[in-house]
């Protein structure tokens, strides 16, 4: 398998909004979203140092004793700490159920919400965060995940113009937008594991987009259309960019929401990655666009995304511990 298929867009005159820089990165995206809708992107702006705290955090944290990690188990809100081989692939547009659970660990972090207290009702995922005992990962954390969500937003003319509207029309939707940062650890693979055992199952991803910035250890593998799978390897200063259901549902299906999975190498290391998952404000109505009915009507009936989500969300991770307000960490 070769990454090569999968394209690298250069995005920096994109980041400083020039008109005919995102152009380019629209046309660049549009055909990658019609194809593997999987792409690297380079010169995205975001610090190098910031990328590498945040990895050293991602690795400190998933060290800590099991014991003190599930003191911030993953609450309702889907917020804080997700244990090892504790989630399954149940519901998914074109996957069977899995038969094995995930094997991977990972830290959620989600978009700040208000703590006053009446924020947490009536909103999908409306509630606290959860940190683990340690200022420095709060601070650091922080940081990477204001960088990597203002590069989501300086996506957002290039995906406008990628599916025929104006370089602006996304950016209503995303006022705020809704967003997961996932600090995540594969552990090695036995190397006598069973072959269906697997970092994390074949998947298509819930929403807008999936930003994932990965270490040099590998696993990441993408489905094309023909079935095959290719290897999207690590490549240095890059982000991997997918395309999710959600934005699959905006383009009636004709924008690629491609299967992918983590297969851990036998004997091999640990691998680490940072996804954040960056998506429409929960209010938004996700609503075929027109210029993608001209040859069938739409597949889907128009849904406000906040309960798409909290489905598709609720599907997978039915043990959700029960969040308490008393005493939160915020």
């Amino acid at each position: 398998m070769a990454s090569h298929r999968i394209p690298i867009i250069e995005i920096s005159g994109l980041v400083e909004r020039r008109h005919t820089a995102v152009e380019n990165a629209a046309a660049a995206l549009r055909s990658a979203c019609l194809d593997t809708g999987f792409f690297y992107v380079v010169g995205h702006g975001v610090d190098a140092e910031l990328i590498a705290d945040a990895f050293e955090q991602n690795r400190r944290f998933h060290a800590l004793p099991d014991s003190e990690k599930l003191r911030i188990k993953l609450n309702q809100w889907h917020r804080g700490y997700e244990p090892l081989a504790s989630s399954k692939l149940t519901s998914s547009s074109r996957f069977a159920p899995a038969t094995h659970p995930n094997q991977l660990e990972s830290f959620f972090l989600r978009h700040e919400v208000p703590s006053d207290g009446l924020d947490y009702s009536g909103k999908e995922l409306a509630g606290p965060n959860q940190w683990p005992d340690d200022p420095a990962f709060r601070v650091e954390v922080r940081a990477y995940e204001r960088a990597v969500r203002e590069l989501g937003i300086a996506l957002l003319p290039a995906v406008s113009m990628a599916v025929g509207e104006h370089p602006d029309f996304f950016l209503p939707y995303f006022d705020p937008p809704s967003t997961a940062l996932r600090l995540i650890h594969y552990p090695a693979a036995a190397t006598d594991r069973p072959r269906e055992l697997l970092g994390i199952q074949p998947h298509t991803d819930y929403g807008f987009l999936t930003i994932l910035a990965q270490d040099e250890v590998g696993g990441l593998e993408v489905r094309r259309v023909d079935g095959t799978w290719i290897e999207a390897a690590h490549v240095p200063g890059s982000f991997v960019v997918n395309i999710g259901d959600a934005l699959a549902r905006w383009t009636n299906d004709v924008f690629n929401s491609t299967p992918h999975r983590v297969v851990a190498k036998p004997g091999g290391r640990d691998r680490y990655s940072i996804a954040m998952f960056f998506d429409p404000n929960v209010d938004t109505e996700i609503r075929c666009l027109s210029g993608f009915t001209r040859n069938g009507p739409p597949k889907y009936p128009p849904i406000r995304y906040g309960e798409y989500f909290r489905m598709r969300l609720d599907s997978n991770f039915p043990d959700r511990a029960p969040a308490v307000h008393a005493g939160a960490k915020e």
